[in-house]
């Protein structure tokens, strides 16, 4: 039985209820690979893709914070910000990427270091799921 997927942000529904054969994730403490029969999880994401396989195809979005739950073969991940590969504005995240690379370089404390450091991670996440190939 195949896992199905749902990825949603506070602003809309990015996927809903796609099947898959596997998911990986950026967990707040490293990358989760779930595959059908998991143990039931809840965990913090981190920045990242969250990726899938279904069917010899591959799907990614892109996402920073949030979190995920998996139950029952459905892995539910409710993002604080999310984009999928098709939506990804690469010039754009370019452009982000760059501007916080330079923000790190005028931060006066830890919390604005860690902020410019998620947003850069943010805008490669963007870039990577743009660039990720569609066939697995």
């Amino acid at each position: 039985m195949p896992l199905t997927l749902t990825v949603v942000t506070p602003e809309r529904s990015v996927v809903e209820g796609v099947p898959a054969e596997s998911v990986t994730l950026p967990g707040e403490g490293g990358e989760l690979g779930i595959l059908p029969g998991h143990a039931a999880l809840v965990a913090l994401l981190g920045v990242g893709i969250v990726a899938w396989t279904s069917g010899g195809r591959r799907g990614s979005v892109a996402v920073r914070g949030g979190f995920v739950q998996v139950a029952d073969d459905a892995v539910r991940v409710l993002a604080d910000h999310a984009v999928p590969r098709d939506a990804v504005d690469v010039a754009a995240a370019r452009v982000e990427k760059a501007a916080a690379e330079a923000r790190r370089l005028t931060v006066s404390g830890s919390e604005e270091l860690d902020d410019a450091n998620a947003e850069a991670a943010f805008a490669d996440a963007r870039l990577a799921a743009a660039a990720a190939p569609e066939k697995a």
